[in-house]
């Protein structure tokens, strides 16, 4: 038995304004914030030790959708 009720709410979507390319290197994580969360972007194709912060979705979209790296797309955005 939970000692504390279980929120059955379900998950918050997190608004999205258009499509960004699938990556195999890309992390991303969902930071809470006041209203809405918000979902921050790392590259990581020049591997873990030198992670490349790239701000939110939003801000992380044209940059990832003009990457020309190979090997990093998923297959199906061949």
């Amino acid at each position: 038995m939970a000692l504390e009720p279980i929120d059955e709410g379900g998950r918050t979507p997190i608004p999205r304004r258009g499509r960004i390319r699938r990556c195999s290197v890309r992390h991303v994580s969902i930071v809470a914030g006041a209203s809405v969360p918000t979902v921050q972007v790392t590259c990581l194709l020049g591997g873990v030790e030198y992670p490349l912060p790239l701000g939110t979705m939003d801000e992380a979209r044209p940059i990832c959708n003009a990457c020309t790296a190979r090997s990093v797309w998923r297959a199906d955005e061949d």
